[in-house]
């Protein structure tokens, strides 16, 4: 089970289609033959490209060929790409990288001598997590070798041990950067509260596992920051707070903040952990009271602003739309129609943004009006009321992420449909001869210029929420709980199904 508190945490989605945008009814309606063609076809496409070009490194970029260690050197996207190998049941890409996973030595750190916590946690640590689940149950046929299952328990192991390291402040709360070979953190002074609030997952199913509860204790004791938040100014609406918090006193900085960048925290055990909760329903409530927005003319649009104390402004990154599936997923685990419709009609904002774009893409930042301000002969249409201001598209899998939740509670085709649009759109304005590459400008011809950077979220959540939506039933499917399935698995913010802890919700 997981809820996002919506407490800002991140750092490290309606109209009919218009003719000639590349949509292919077919394919929103995949059988399972359809997708596995999906999962052959793309992901091996920029698989190869990887493998050929960089494989080892952390990143590639598509256009130019060029690799960078900018995750430590440790692989950031061999190792995000594991548990999709394994769900696409590629035991040789799944063999390739547990064999580079069992050479691995996370002491030695490649382009500098510290690692940053949360992006190795989300990234590496839950990856390798997840793939010890799933090799487990329900893909236990796969990957057999004792040997690499038990280089792979080995290696998480001290992964997770090099994380701690991070903990060591006089407040509890985690640093930002970590050197393995030391156990020495950064002397920072602040961490962002995503850098808090996302470790409770990786570091309790850690300790499930081991059976070593110091990961849950140390996470949990830093999140107790978050829960019980002080001074009052830190948290400008009851549940939502400020972006940072101090690592020496744990006390939060400041009261800007939105659902974007800086902001996610996840819930495991639904018995040890039913606080957060509580305080998620707290902060799903002032969203819906005090901060959601609707562009002028739509109504049944939401949208969600950043905020500065009171102060709201109409602005929204493309990591915010995440928020629509975690209303959702709220929603089907309280059986509260009311937050799976909320988060339906931020599903359903992303879909009028995407969609009549000249790539059928969205930007990485929209700005709103959400009243009529007609001058002379100039009278307000409503066609106009969401303007994207950062037309680059990143590669972001967050609209993704939400449609996929959207259909899951619904069984709307619509968002398979949406979902399969862009993941076309994407195969045509942002594919290389190698992978895929953001683009500079969704409403330019053909995306205008190639920004040569491909993350490894790609083929973590982006090629795994695509193949997801259109596949029939799977354990590790978010299940619609209100139907009386209940949800086994939890998806960590980099998209990586883990299995939870105390009775399914």
């Amino acid at each position: 089970m997981t809820f996002t508190i919506l407490t800002p945490l991140r750092t490290v989605h309606p109209r009919d289609f218009r003719t000639g945008m590349i949509f292919n009814r077919q394919h929103a309606t995949l059988g399972r033959s359809d997708a596995n063609r999906f999962k052959q076809d793309k992901i091996q496409h920029a698989w190869d490209g990887y493998s050929k070009h960089c494989f080892g490194h952390d990143t590639l970029h598509p256009v130019s060929n060029t690799c960078e260690y900018d995750f430590g050197g440790y692989g950031a996207t061999a190792i995000d790409s594991l548990p999709t190998a394994i769900i696409f049941g590629n035991e040789n890409v799944t063999i390739q990288i547990l064999e580079f996973v069992a050479a691995l030595d996370f002491k030695v750190v490649k382009g500098g001598s510290r690692i940053q916590v949360f992006e190795v946690t989300i990234r590496h640590f839950a990856a390798m997590i997840s793939a010890w689940d799933l090799l487990n149950d329900p893909f236990s046929h796969m990957a057999k070798d004792s040997g690499l299952r038990h280089a792979l328990y080995n290696r998480m192991t001290t992964l997770g041990d090099a994380l701690s390291c991070a903990f060591d402040s006089p407040s509890g709360v985690p640093r930002e950067w970590v050197d393995p070979a030391l156990c020495q953190s950064d002397k920072g002074t602040q961490n962002t509260i995503a850098g808090v609030g996302t470790m409770i997952l990786e570091f309790a199913r850690l300790s499930d596992i081991t059976g070593n509860q110091t990961y849950a204790n140390l996470a949990r004791a830093a999140e107790d920051h978050l829960l019980k938040p002080h001074p009052a100014s830190g948290e400008p609406y009851p549940g939502l707070l400020g972006s940072f918090i101090s690592v020496e006193t744990g006390e939060i900085i400041g009261s800007q903040g939105s659902w974007g960048a800086l902001a996610d925290s996840y819930l495991y055990n639904s018995d040890l952990y039913e606080f957060y909760l509580e305080r998620w329903l707290v902060a799903a409530d002032s969203t819906i009271r005090s901060i959601g927005s609707h562009p002028y003319g739509h109504p049944e649009w939401t949208l969600l602003p950043s905020w500065n104390g009171e102060n709201l402004q109409n602005s929204m990154e493309s990591l915010s739309w995440f928020a629509g599936g975690d209303f959702i997923l709220g929603g089907m685990v309280t059986d509260n129609q009311t937050l799976v419709d909320y988060g339906r009609s931020i599903a359903n904002a992303a879909g009028a943004i995407y969609n009549p774009t000249k790539t059928g893409l969205g930007g990485e930042f929209v700005t709103w009006d959400t009243i009529c301000e007609a001058s002379g002969s100039n009278p307000c249409d409503p066609h106009d009321s969401i303007q994207i201001s950062d037309g680059r598209f990143r590669l972001r899998p967050e609209v993704l992420e939400t449609w996929y939740y959207a259909y899951r509670a619904t069984q709307d085709e619509k968002y398979r449909d949406w979902l399969w649009a862009a993941f076309e759109a994407i195969n045509r304005y942002c594919r290389t001869e190698t992978g895929f590459s953001s683009i500079i400008n969704v409403n330019a011809p053909e995306g205008g210029s190639k920004g040569d950077v491909q993350e490894s979220f790609v083929f973590a959540e982006v090629m795994k929420y695509v193949y997801l939506a259109h596949l029939g039933d799977a354990p590790y499917h978010v299940q619609d709980s209100r139907t009386g399935i209940k949800n086994t698995w939890v998806f960590n913010t980099e998209a990586h199904p883990l299995r939870v802890a105390g009775p399914p919700r």
